[in-house]
């Protein structure tokens, strides 16, 4: 007999909600950090931070709309979700802060030309080379245009438009896990234990093997541990299975392989500013502050962003959305999250995080333009998903512009797809079509996972 009744590589969110399915059975999960929540990371008071503030994964979307993360969150593990109600939020153009009428009367003329493809769209065609001449020269469309690309983590000019709106997603309410999602995840790790369930941190995987009908599959590990399980859940990144995968024996499917190439990762960072109080316009009602691009394309200022370009040029010509936890929090405090998304979060590799965040601070207080000069940063964060070799980038994209064989919508099921006579598994966010980029997408496939397992073991197992 295996050593166990299943192998779950990862301790993500989607790993941990299969283990959390599959109580009752001998569980172990093999992760490569040496700790748990994968893209899921909240720092606190150990950052020296006021209260929790989410790295990662941060907010339940379509909390009110059938969300299952929503459901295993309050009903299962009993925890609060916050939902700031009535939070305001200012748009900033090139001139200032905008008058409530006129960002009205912007945000309904964007959503006017919101992209959606039609049947005849063609496959070559990206969203910005479609939407863009439809918005015409107002920067600030083109800015509103473009915070797409913070979720999507890649440019409008490389989304295919053909496939633009293809999935449903959940919308509507979003919801902020009280204690932020690593309160989550140690709430499902505290579970699985109690159920029996082990957690393996510190181990990268190196090689699964398939030992055949009746055997189970082999788990081994760069460290020299070697784990057996008649079914193995790999939820594995996608960007990870993309450009240094373990060794799969035998080789996966081409449709697998070949659909896990065409499909992309993309970049969005986080750069947190905690102060010693709140300093921005009326903190007490404004909950975001979205900061429109000062440059684009045809300006004399602007620039084309490479490897070569400063802090100040890439902010300039990006738009960033900037959330205040003095309004948006469960426990109000004075820290701002700025979201760089896409080419600009890319770009942000080759500097400090002293150096991120001081630019960061630097600009949005000369956007925001206080009446006197605010506090530097008690503390500050800055992410770097983009090089995190366990992670290699933020979520999966839309679907990507691609050379040679079209991608589709049709990769997010081929990468789901079970092999090896459904011993070997995946899960993840990048394996399911409707929700992907998304921690209710984590959650969705860590349960299909898990209720596919369950009736392989029932089959496979004997009758106790």
């Amino acid at each position: 007999m295996a050593a166990y009744d299943a192998v779950i590589i990862g301790a993500g969110m989607s790993g941990l909600t299969a283990a959390f399915r599959l109580s009752g059975y001998r569980i172990a999960l093999v992760e490569a950090r040496n700790r748990v929540g994968g893209r899921i990371h909240t720092a606190g008071e150990a950052e020296g931070l006021k209260a929790p503030v989410d790295l990662g994964g941060s907010m339940i979307h379509g909390f009110r709309e059938g969300n299952p993360a929503a459901r295993l969150v309050t009903k299962e593990l009993g925890m609060d979700v916050h939902v700031p109600e009535g939070a305001k939020g200012l748009i900033y153009g090139r001139d200032g802060v905008l008058a409530e009428a006129e960002a009205t009367s912007l945000l309904s003329r964007s959503a006017q030309t919101a992209f959606k493809a039609q049947p005849d769209t063609p496959a070559d065609a990206s969203i910005a080379s479609l939407l863009l001449p439809r918005i015409g020269h107002d920067p600030r469309l083109v800015g509103l245009a473009r915070t797409a690309e913070i979720g999507a983590g890649i440019p409008l000019e490389e989304m295919a438009a053909k496939w633009a709106g293809f999935e449903q997603g959940f919308a509507g309410t979003d919801g902020f896990p009280e204690g932020g999602y690593g309160e989550v995840v140690r709430n499902l790790l505290a579970e699985v234990k109690a159920a029996g369930g082990e957690i393996h941190l510190g181990h990268e995987v190196s090689n699964i093997e398939d030992l055949g009908a009746g055997k189970g599959v082999k788990v081994t590990t760069k460290q020299g541990q070697e784990l057996t399980a008649q079914a193995v859940i790999s939820t594995i990144p996608h960007a990870v299975l993309q450009h240094a995968p373990p060794t799969f024996s035998p080789p996966l499917s081409p449709y697998f392989t070949q659909a896990v190439q065409r499909m992309r990762t993309g970049s969005l960072e986080k750069v947190v500013l905690s102060y010693p109080s709140a300093w921005w316009p009326s903190p007490s009602e404004n909950g975001s502050f979205l900061l429109l691009p000062l440059a684009t394309p045809g300006d004399a200022s602007f620039v084309e962003l490479d490897g070569s370009s400063t802090l100040e040029q890439i902010f300039r010509q990006t738009v960033i959305p900037v959330s205040s936890f003095e309004r948006i929090a469960a426990t109000p405090h004075p820290t701002l999250l700025a979201y760089v998304g896409a080419r600009a979060a890319r770009l942000l590799a080759r500097f400090s995080t002293d150096e991120i965040a001081a630019a960061m601070h630097a600009y949005i207080v000369s956007r925001l333009a206080p009446s006197s000069p605010p506090p530097a940063p008690s503390v500050h964060l800055v992410t770097s998903w983009q090089s995190d070799p366990f992670s290699r980038g933020a979520t999966s994209t839309p679907i990507a512009l691609q050379q040679g064989d079209e991608a589709s919508p049709l990769d997010f099921v081929l990468v789901a797809r079970p092999a090896w006579d459904g011993r070997l598994g995946f899960a993840g966010e990048h394996t399911d079509m409707e929700n992907h980029g998304s921690v209710g997408g984590a959650v969705i496939s860590g349960e299909r996972e898990a209720r596919r397992v369950r009736e392989l073991l029932e089959r496979v197992l004997p009758e106790a």
